[in-house]
């Protein structure tokens, strides 16, 4: 599924109005149609488990808010108890949501909309938001673009320390920024955001994010052809099927692949990429590491061969040769989990990604080598994929961190792989996957428990294994990430989020490629 910018959504809007003919006002009545069905089901969720829904839904003056209207004068005709709370805006409403407010206002009983005028009505929304409440926030649509503050942010203030039931957003919440996830002030945060189309960039990054909860797509009446215009670059990774094993191939069929890491601080980061490259079902492994682990890492895991890298405690310069002689006889290589900074082993690193003809993964430490030496990747012949975290990524585009937890991650890290003729997953909440041509892949799959040492080791293995069997590096990286999120998820079920382990994720790997391969 494309995933939409503003101005992609607002174009593909104009040519619905203008090419197509359809009145703006009956987009507007199914979007606030398709708002009142997502609340609706949470209220019949909710009255299974001896609950009796009510509704308040907070309304601006833009489009955002016509949607609201039509949605509460819904599910006031399905019987519910609603209650509306109009915000003055700087300017005129649009001229649908007047229409949208005025019918509400005929039909409805007195007392329904209540116009916010000051702390008075302040107090009363507070108090309308019980635990019984589902909260509709039609404040402020994909249009925002400057911080909210007055009294837009006193309401946002109000719905996130409410102890509301539930609180669905329309499009996006308000006070996200639609093409970078930023927060603008203190966004709504939201169980559920119902969103128009197609889904909004902002949705999937930085704090936007966390605050959409569960993101449902309603593509209303937009003609198809537009949604699937060219110009939209980004999309939601799709489940993969897992390629099909052959009864009369051997494991060299499903690829050889080198990993090279680990130093005596980093003993595990080694183990799980082998793991997870093995359970992902990569025939041959070779594990090279500093003959300072080897006996450690030999212990740990079963399956890979391990090569010692004699000498110093830390890869360096001297073992390069050696490397490079295994490395004829693999397609695909991942360098850096647990590798360590020590200069000689960032020298090492360059020296490999230099001279190696087959897939390169760079991760973990292997990144900080190339900071600054950009060039080393452009001039590479064979695929690369970079592989960093938030903080990686910043230190090879001169982000901060800070920068990077904002969101507007996007632009730095196509510009990267354009630079360097590379695939760049920058894992995340919602991963990225981006190409040098610009395009996009968001990860829908994984959890907050999945925040633990090793993750990422583990993923470099999974993605590290498709790519030996054959699978393109962009489709390896973005699909890899979905597995190893599928996986997480498959784990969290049965072990919870808090106590979640990387080695937990790797023994569900095989439920995970399991279900994918079944269809």
């Amino acid at each position: 599924m494309r995933v939409a910018t503003r101005s992609q959504i607002r174009s593909i809007e104009k040519h619905t109005f203008n090419e197509y003919g359809m009145p703006s006002i009956v987009l507007m009545e199914r979007a606030g149609q398709s708002v009142a069905d997502t609340a609706m089901e949470i209220a019949d969720d909710a009255i299974e488990k001896g609950i009796r829904p009510t509704f308040v839904v907070v309304c601006g003056t833009g489009g955002n808010g016509g949607d609201g209207f039509v949605a509460a004068r819904d599910i006031l005709f399905a019987g519910f108890p609603v209650t509306v709370y109009a915000v003055p805006g700087k300017g005129r409403p649009s001229d649908d949501t007047e229409t949208e407010r005025g019918y509400l206002e005929r039909v409805a009983p007195e007392d329904t909309v209540v116009e916010i005028a000051g702390e008075e009505t302040l107090d009363k929304l507070a108090e309308a938001i019980t635990p019984d409440t589902i909260v509709i926030d039609a404040l402020f649509g994909i249009g925002l673009d400057r911080t909210i503050d007055g009294t837009a942010a006193d309401i946002i203030d109000i719905i996130n320390a409410s102890p509301a039931h539930a609180v669905v957003a329309v499009d996006i919440p308000s006070g996200i920024d639609c093409d970078t996830g930023a927060a603008l002030g203190i966004p709504v945060e939201a169980t559920d955001t119902v969103t128009f189309g197609l889904p909004k960039l902002g949705l999937y990054m930085g704090p936007g994010a966390e605050s959409a909860g569960e993101v449902h797509v309603e593509q209303l009446i937009y003609p198809d052809i537009l949604l699937d215009q060219s110009a939209v670059h980004v999309q939601l990774t799709e489940r993969p099927e897992f390629p099909e094993r052959l009864r009369t191939m051997h494991k060299g069929t499903y690829g050889k692949i080198a990993i090279i890491a680990g130093s005596p601080a980093y003993t595990g980061a080694p183990v799980f990429a082998a793991q997870a490259a093995l359970a992902t079902g990569s025939g041959t492994v070779h594990l090279m590491v500093p003959a300072s682990i080897a006996d450690v890492v030999s212990v740990k895991v079963d399956g890979p061969i391990v090569h010692a890298m004699a000498g110093d405690e830390v890869m360096s310069t001297d073992h390069v040769p050696g490397i490079l002689e295994v490395l004829k006889d693999t397609t695909v290589a991942v360098v850096g989990p647990g590798l360590g900074r020590d200069p000689q082993t960032m020298e090492a690193v360059l020296l490999i990604a230099m001279t190696y003809a087959g897939v390169l993964i760079l991760d973990g430490d292997a990144l900080y080598a190339c900071a600054g030496h950009l060039d080393v990747l452009w001039k590479r012949e064979a695929p690369t994929i970079l592989t960093p975290h938030a903080g990686e990524f910043a230190h090879l585009v001169g982000l901060t961190a800070e920068d990077v937890a904002r969101g507007g991650v996007l632009t730095p890290a196509q510009t990267l792989a354009g630079e360097t003729g590379a695939v760049v997953h920058l894992k995340s909440h919602r991963s990225l996957t981006v190409l040098a041509d610009g395009t996009c892949y968001i990860n829908t799959t994984g959890n907050p428990g999945m925040a633990k040492p090793g993750m990422g080791d583990a993923l470099a293995g999974i993605i590290a294994s498709l790519a030996a069997r054959g699978i393109s590096p962009e489709l390896a990286a973005a699909q890899g990430a979905y597995i190893h999120g599928l996986a997480g998820d498959a784990a969290a079920e049965v072990m919870g989020e808090e106590s979640l382990s990387t080695a937990d994720v790797i023994m569900a790997l095989a439920a995970a490629i399991k279900q994918l391969s079944a269809g």
